[in-house]
């Protein structure tokens, strides 16, 4: 039905057209021609014969006699633009030289080429893109009632045990607790065990390996030593052998002694004089050979008088200052003791001497210390031990909860998005899963998990099924549950969080409430917030956000325009209506329609 008076206006405006040069269909009741006269339409009534209608000279003061001429500084020439969108152009760009209508009808015919359909294609492309986006924005609303009806249906299901199940959550998280603490425990016990034993085993090694060269030239040390000690008591063992033998045979000549020679005894012992003991001058001098050979025999350094006199010393053979005779028998005592005589230690020998004490020293210190561990301090060493681990433990999650929150901050600013403010906790790899402990506490941090998400469906059930909150039609909001949008301006950072706070943040800091959530407007095209931080002078501060068709969720243009009273735009698909759609499909379908029609009429235009 449209369609028909479309392209019947369109033909009275082309046949009135051909009399009247750039008339606006919508004034073509002004320009019947009745009576042969035109009255001006605005201003001073003003009557003038018709065919003085743009004869190029104004007679209207509001320049509607002349509406294809630029004789009059404020009128107005339309553009039919056949095919494409028609325009009203001022009237000084009338002949003057430049094609301003696509179909060139503001300059004189033939000067300009008709471009309409040109741009009328441009406009279809631009009319089916926009037609495209809004309706992949009616889909994501289409979602946004899906999730919002799912996301309640699982609260009713699960209002009926949430209480159970955070009971029983937390008794199971307490008794993961308690083992992963005992297996923590055990686990600790046997690593300070580990590190003592490796600890004592390796100062053991490098005492060991630093003593080695030592020991091993001291102990060839001992070796040759010990060889020289069993020649030299080989020996001696030979020589007094020998000695013994000469003593047995000297004794029978002892025992054989004469009566004359024992009186010679006597009688120098009695007289003082050495002469009356004398043997014969030829026995005497073989036994002082014999002996004198002996002594060379034995590598004696001192000479036989040297001998005798250090002898006589240690045996008392001064006698008031008169010399006595040894006896062989002490003769031969002395040459044994002296050829058995300890020799001087050795250097080697003495740096073995000190390694065998500090051996011996370490060895009982070691001992002591062992002791001292196992029965006074080892379970306070392992309990600052676990107590140091979990303070690097949990500087190590805060240190990755910061850098996941600067991560998320840094989105949030490209997206103006607030980020989310639930993180989950470091999940054990496969390789710290494979021990007992390991495995606990991933149990753990599950159960944990676990439990928080009962926790916050807790929350969740109180404040959207039983909290009286309008989430709109079919629920739609509710897809914003806790979620927060925000808008940077040059100083000033807006933020709405729906069905909680807006706020106004300069940079990161320096946060002040502007408004508590108060709802919607009666026909859902607004967001009320109101009860903010006191004002001075004014009282609470307020906001207002108006809401509008989006392709996407986007908060801007943050403003204060009267003082504590704030306002901004917030647009979404969930605010599309399918009108639009529609209104857009339909100038689509005329504007196809006209392409044909449009063709007939420039080719018997340009006749």
């Amino acid at each position: 039905m449209q369609l028909p008076l479309l392209l019947l206006a369109l033909g009275l405006a082309l046949a009135r057209g051909d009399a009247i040069r750039g008339l606006n269909p919508d004034l073509a009741s002004h320009y019947t021609g009745a009576g042969a006269t035109f009255s001006c339409i605005s201003g001073v009534a003003k009557t003038i014969p018709f065919a003085r209608v743009n004869d190029d000279y104004c007679d209207c003061a509001d320049g509607s006699d002349e509406p294809g001429t630029s004789a009059c500084h404020n009128g107005r020439f339309y553009c039919r633009n056949l095919g494409h969108e028609p325009r009203l152009l001022a009237a000084a760009f009338v002949d003057d030289g430049v094609c301003d209508c696509c179909d060139g009808a503001d300059e004189a015919k033939g000067t300009c080429k008709n471009t309409c359909l040109q741009a009328s294609a441009v406009h279809k492309e631009a009319l089916k893109l926009k037609i495209t986006q809004f309706e992949e924005a009616l889909s994501s609303k289409a979602e946004y009632i899906s999730k919002a009806r799912t996301f309640k249906a699982d609260l009713h299901a699960k209002s009926g045990s949430i209480e159970n199940d955070v009971a029983w959550q937390q008794s199971e998280v307490t008794r993961l607790k308690a083992e992963v603490d005992l297996l923590a425990q055990e686990d600790a016990a046997r690593r300070a065990e580990e590190d003592a034993q490796r600890a004592a085993e390796q100062a053991i090694a490098e005492q060991a390996a630093q003593q080695q060269p030592g020991e091993e030239l001291a102990t060839e040390e001992h070796v040759a030593v010990a060889d020289d000690q069993q020649e030299l008591g080989d020996a001696g063992s030979h020589e007094q052998r020998e000695l013994q033998e000469e003593g047995e045979q000297a004794l029978p000549d002892e025992r054989e002694e004469t009566a004359e020679e024992r009186g010679r005894r006597i009688a120098s012992q009695w007289t003082n004089d050495p002469d009356a003991a004398a043997t014969p001058a030829s026995q005497d001098g073989v036994d002082g050979e014999e002996q004198q050979e002996a002594l060379e025999e034995e590598g004696e350094p001192e000479t036989a008088g040297d001998y005798s006199h250090q002898h006589r010393q240690q045996e008392g053979e001064y006698d008031h200052g008169e010399w006595q005779e040894p006896a062989p028998e002490a003769a031969a005592t002395a040459a044994h003791r002296r050829r058995e005589a300890p020799p001087e230690t050795s250097e080697w020998e003495d740096l073995m001497l000190f390694v065998s004490v500090f051996k011996t020293w370490a060895s009982r210190w070691l001992t002591t210390l062992s002791k001292l561990w196992s029965e006074g301090i080892r379970a306070d060493v392992l309990e600052h031990r676990q107590r140091k681990k979990q303070l690097n433990m949990e500087r190590m999650i805060q240190e990755g909860v910061r850098e996941k929150n600067s991560r998320a901050a840094a989105a949030a600013q490209r997206n103006g998005r607030r980020p989310p403010q639930a993180h989950k906790a470091h999940v054990p790899s496969a390789a710290e899963t494979g021990t007992p402990l390991g495995a606990a506490k991933a149990a753990l941090l599950e159960a944990e998990n676990v439990l928080k998400q009962l926790e916050k469906d807790k929350q969740d059930i109180q404040t959207y099924l039983y909290g009286n909150l309008d989430f709109g039609p079919d629920d739609i909001f509710l897809a914003f549950a806790d979620q927060c949008f925000s808008s940077i301006q040059t100083r000033w950072t807006y933020e709405i969080c729906f069905f909680k706070d807006a706020t106004q943040r300069e940079g990161y800091t320096n946060t002040v409430t502007v408004g508590r959530w108060r709802g919607f407007s009666p026909d859902y095209k607004q967001i009320l917030y109101g009860g903010g931080e006191d004002c001075w002078n004014v009282g609470p501060r307020t906001m207002t956000v108006s809401m509008s068709c989006g392709l996407e969720e986007q908060l801007s243009d943050g403003e204060e325009p009267g003082t504590c009273a704030y306002q901004s735009k917030f647009t979404s698909p969930a605010l599309c209506d399918d009108s639009e759609v529609t209104a857009l499909r339909r100038q689509l379908q005329n504007l196809e329609a006209f392409e044909l029609e449009v063709q007939a009429l420039i080719a018997k235009d340009e006749l």
